[in-house]
């Protein structure tokens, strides 16, 4: 039971929430709450599962053998034009912040070569998310679900790759855009964030 106790303060305190908030989000009473996580009480299962609700968690979160998520202090800096370099046939790839291995995210600098979808071969797809955002140039963003859309700078996408996805550039120069790939298992390899080419 201390574990479930530290468990729930944990997860409480990751989502910023106070003991009422979570008290008016569960229908738990703020002093079962905080018995709970005093480690005075054992929670039924009625209140596990009400305060997974209140927490917005999985059931299996309040349990998990895991070792919550501490503070490692991983800092990673790229200087203008310091990114490691990795070109495919549809894009070139400055890949950003690689000293750092299983990463959660795989940011870059991409300049995107294709101008014609045709050229461009099969739509990518892989784990996790994409977040793109237009840097210069024109891009039309290509996804499996949806009509191909026209990004221009200061524009942003953000989807679930794992439906196909790809890019070209709209008109006479290639775009360039930031692209922030996220994966449910961190990616320590080049190619297009979190996918190959």
């Amino acid at each position: 039971m201390p574990d479930l106790a530290k468990r729930v303060r944990a997860l409480r305190q990751e989502a910023g929430l106070t003991l009422k908030q979570v008290s008016i989000r569960s229908g738990i009473s703020v002093s079962t709450l905080s018995k709970l996580e005093n480690a005075q009480i054992s929670p039924t299962y009625d209140n596990i599962v009400r305060l997974a609700e209140g927490l917005k968690v999985d059931i299996a979160a309040l349990f998990a053998a895991d070792a919550l998520p501490s503070v490692t202090g991983r800092r990673s800096i790229t200087r203008k034009g310091d990114g490691v370099l990795h070109e495919t046939p549809n894009y070139v790839y400055e890949m950003l912040c690689t000293e750092l291995s299983r990463k959660r995210m795989n940011p870059a600098v991409v300049r995107v070569k294709q101008h014609e979808i045709r050229d461009f071969g099969p739509l990518i797809s892989h784990d996790g998310d994409d977040l793109l955002y237009v840097l210069s140039g024109e891009i039309l963003l290509y996804t499996e679900f949806y009509e191909p859309t026209r990004l221009t700078v200061g524009d942003a996408a953000y989807f679930d790759s794992r439906m196909g996805h790809g890019c070209i550039s709209v008109g006479v120069e290639e775009a360039v855009i930031l692209w922030v790939s996220s994966s449910e298992f961190p990616a320590d390899k080049l190619g297009e964030p979190g996918a190959a080419d």
